[in-house]
């Protein structure tokens, strides 16, 4: 979520009153943007501020960072906003809120390793750390990982937070409770409309359960706010190859690659598809990519087991089941039937 609080440091001198107010208008009208989902605008208002930003004081120039950063992440622009995270670094070396986001942007890119480090150095008893490294836990399976994190969690929130939540209703779906992480993931749907990563996040769930048309429409609900959202499009070709609209998948996918190229998730939709077609050569390849960008990525190595299995190499096959049944502890359809 945004800040909407700039507190002031010390008064401003004349000369710098004037750009004083036009903070306040600019800010306030981010916000509104930002609130009715015109995240584009919010993104002009906060680089509009940044070009007076030698009037401003540093508490200040954090704040309109920070937020731009968050924007962007939302946005599906990592590299920019990865720039206004060390920006408001700068400014001030600690700083959970940036930390956070720089986590989160680091397991978008499948850098869990990177994600883990920028969580750590979150105030222990900030609930950030304990949700970014139950996120981790969740995108690489490990179930009782996350619960644990849930769990210290749970002393620390209202249970009504929204991340806490979204985490909660994922944790139940890897643990084989479906009916009831559907059920939640529903109510979430409606909650987190406003805050696109979260999102994201709801239509997972859904997607993993086989809930493909409700995972799609909630995935084009973020990309029609954030039409270059990786994720969002790597839920929609997933989706598209599970209703065998294959070739909408493919292009999903490579939309999603071309704007991050290590969306893993993306590129096991691409291995499906090269193996649909019999080029079981650029299936491997991607898989092996995936697999050294991103080696704690369970679903890439269970995947490149498939490409070996359904090729009749069943000794590669079960070597990289094997793998992925030590990185992944979840209960969910795919992991049961490997």
């Amino acid at each position: 979520m945004l800040n909407n609080e700039t507190p002031q440091d010390e008064p401003r001198t004349s000369k710098t009153s004037s750009t004083g107010r036009l903070f306040e208008t600019l800010l306030r009208e981010a916000h509104e943007a930002v609130a009715k989902q015109k995240y584009l605008d919010a993104v002009y208002r906060l680089e509009e501020l940044l070009r007076h930003e030698e009037f401003l004081h540093d508490h200040e120039k954090i704040v309109l960072h920070t937020e731009l950063a968050t924007v962007l992440f939302w946005l599906g622009d990592y590299k920019t906003a990865l720039y206004h995270c060390e920006k408001a670094l700068g400014y001030a070396s600690e700083n959970d809120q940036v930390y956070a986001l720089l986590g989160k942007i680091a397991v978008s890119e499948f850098r869990f390793s990177d994600a883990r480090n920028f969580f750590a150095k979150i105030h222990r008893d900030n609930p950030a750390r304990a949700l970014g490294q139950c996120l981790v836990c969740i995108k690489v399976r490990d179930t009782r990982g996350a619960q644990n994190f849930l769990n210290e969690i749970a002393r620390k929130v209202s249970p009504a937070d929204k991340e806490f939540k979204v985490y909660t209703a994922y944790v139940r779906l890897l643990q084989g409770n479906t009916k009831e992480a559907i059920a939640d993931a529903r109510k979430l749907l409606s909650l987190c409309e406003r805050e696109p990563f979260l999102m994201v996040l709801v239509a997972e769930i859904l997607i993993t359960a086989g809930n493909f048309g409700e995972a799609s429409a909630a995935a084009q609900k973020v990309r029609r706010v954030c039409p270059e959202n990786d994720a969002a499009l790597a839920l929609l070709a997933h989706a598209a190859y599970a209703e065998q609209d294959f070739d909408a998948a493919k292009d999903y996918a490579e939309q999603a690659v071309r704007l991050n190229g290590r969306n893993a998730y993306a590129k096991t939709v691409l291995m499906k598809c090269a193996v649909r077609r019999g080029d079981y050569s650029t299936a491997e390849v991607l898989g092996q990519k995936v697999l050294e960008d991103s080696p704690e990525y369970s679903l890439g190595r269970a995947n490149l087991g498939d490409v070996y299995f359904l090729q009749g190499r069943y000794e590669l096959a079960e070597l990289e089941y094997g793998e992925t049944e030590q990185l992944m502890d979840s209960e969910t359809k795919g992991a049961r039937l490997r």
